[in-house]
């Protein structure tokens, strides 16, 4: 659990898997984000950035929303004096847990959905999502 806002060490996908160091960023309202700056080789247009945000119930509606964000900026480099963003990939995962459920529920919930977006496995979602592919 982060509790200092500490370094994130998030690992791709790539045929030699390469370990992505995210450093704890300026925050405000309540919004911790962190940043991948060696993220298309350090242009800051091209920091790839995750944001963390807990929302307590309003109105003794007994809902906390943990929501997650995550943008992926793709930059076309070829003129180095003049880099160019071409794109932008997100993801968005928000927990939404009623105040009645306990540790154990919760954690139960994030590792499910964790498992789900899994890739290599034939019961997993997480090829689906990055083959941009339906399932049948």
């Amino acid at each position: 659990m982060i509790t200092n806002m500490a370094n994130l060490a998030l690992v791709d996908k790539a045929a030699v898997p390469v370990t992505h160091q995210y450093t704890p960023a300026p925050s405000a309202n309540g919004l911790a984000r962190w940043a991948d700056k060696e993220h298309n080789g350090g242009i800051a247009i091209g920091y790839a950035l995750i944001s963390f945000r807990i929302k307590e119930p309003v109105n003794g509606n007994g809902l906390f929303r943990h929501t997650i964000d995550f943008t992926f900026p793709k930059v076309d480099s070829t003129v180095p004096a003049r880099p160019v963003l071409i794109g932008i990939a997100r993801a968005k995962v928000e927990f939404t847990f009623p105040d009645i459920l306990n540790d154990q529920e919760r954690k139960d919930i994030v590792r499910m959905v964790h498992s789900a977006l899994a890739q290599d496995s034939a019961s997993t979602l997480g090829d689906n999502i990055a083959m941009q592919a339906q399932p049948y």
